[in-house]
């Protein structure tokens, strides 16, 4: 199979270039895209793309995509750049004879309140306000899916990521996700030996995936001739955001945090069930979150200041 990915220079698109390497892959010829090679909002650029190079299979990583912060301080953007990014995609590979695709939607996108975050909800209520705009546009990624399977019959499958983390992450302090921006924050705290700030006061609970192990799963799931119209990919464990800061705290030996319980915690759970992910991949190993979240820091330590920020 001839996979193209997009968004390679993405947390995604590298963890899959690390692991597309290993002997569990060599099956595999991976292709990969970024915006050098391809601006994913010009229709044309996508059409040479595809042209070029020809894929079986797409994974499409490439997105617009920031914390809360980004979230609320461009809406515009956000559902703009993402809705155009996945309408252009999609249709181009249909027109192309592509029939497997895996495209990332986001669990941001579910309605807010949900006592456990389950497939079939996607579209069963209004998401939570700070991300309105950015979840609209990764709905509508999956609503995009089911129209090509039903009137196509095409392997198309969005996947709904819990809190992704890992090397090559982008660890902006302002519009970076939360692993990555407690790392930055935490490390920049201990240079000017300043309080370490968290917004909130650290009782939500989340379940995070290390950017390699979705990597591996979607590697796997892409090769699959039933793949479900939309998977969740999600942490077997949910953390609070209290008991990360700590290993993170741990990991730089640095103790001196500030809970800033003005801002706003988010909701406080999103747990999921793994029922559909367990049916198409069964028997998924997870890294370790202490482990993962060491090597994360290791190579951000190693990297700074080159690091995404």
């Amino acid at each position: 199979m001839k996979i193209l990915v997009t968004g390679k220079n993405g947390l995604v698109g590298n963890a899959i270039k690390k692991v597309c390497l290993s002997d569990e892959f060599s099956n595999l010829e991976v292709d990969f895209a970024g915006r050098d090679e391809c601006n994913l909002l010009s229709r044309d650029k996508i059409d040479k793309l595809l042209d070029l190079t020809r894929p079986d299979a797409i994974i499409h990583t490439a997105a617009r995509v920031g914390g809360i912060g980004m979230n609320l301080s461009t809406p515009v953007e956000q559902y703009y750049e993402n809705i155009i990014m996945n309408t252009e995609l999609i249709n181009s590979a249909h027109k192309h004879g592509v029939n497997n695709i895996i495209c990332f939607s986001s669990v941001c996108a579910f309605p807010s309140g949900l006592d456990i975050l389950e497939e079939k909800m996607l579209h069963a209520g209004e998401p939570y306000p700070a991300h309105r705009s950015y979840a609209y546009s990764k709905r509508m990624v999956d609503i995009q899916i089911e129209t090509h399977r039903n009137q196509h019959g095409l392997n198309y499958c969005s996947v709904i990521p819990g809190n992704i983390f890992g090397k090559n992450d982008n660890f902006n302090l302002e519009n970076g996700h939360v692993i990555p921006s407690l790392i930055h924050k935490c490390y920049l705290s201990k240079r000017s030996k300043k309080e370490f700030e968290v917004w909130g006061n650290g009782e939500p609970m989340r379940e995070f995936i290390y950017s390699e192990d979705i990597a591996r799963a979607c590697l796997h799931l892409i090769q699959k001739k039933d793949m479900p119209q939309r998977i969740i990919m999600s942490g077997r464990k949910e953390h609070k955001i209290k008991d990360i800061v700590d290993i993170i705290c741990n990991r730089f030996e640095y103790h001196n945090v500030k809970w800033l319980i003005d801002k706003p915690n988010g909701q406080m759970r999103r747990p999921s069930k793994k029922k559909i992910f367990d049916k198409h991949l069964p028997g998924f190993e997870f890294t370790d979150i202490e482990k993962s979240l060491g090597d994360t820091i290791s190579w951000f330590e190693s990297t700074y200041p080159e690091v995404r920020k």
